[in-house]
């Protein structure tokens, strides 16, 4: 793991609701799509920022649902 380093870039609800998306069909359970980021969307995005290689910080971030638009 990375520790991340510098402000978050900010995301909308919008891309919120995107990476929820993602990451349930990654098979991931975030009690659905709603646009705000709970424990269960965290403890998500941090496995997948982990398996991009990305810090795991479970913060969205643009980066992250670039990487998970592309599925790598």
């Amino acid at each position: 793991m990375v520790r991340g380093t510098g402000p978050i870039p900010p995301v909308s609800a919008e891309q919120v609701r995107e990476i929820q998306e993602l990451l349930i069909r990654a098979g991931h359970d975030v009690g659905g799509a709603d646009g705000k980021v709970g424990i269960q969307t965290r403890a998500a995005i941090k496995a997948m920022q982990m398996k991009f290689g990305l810090p795991a910080d479970s913060y969205p971030t643009p980066e992250l649902l670039a990487r998970m638009r592309a599925g790598r």
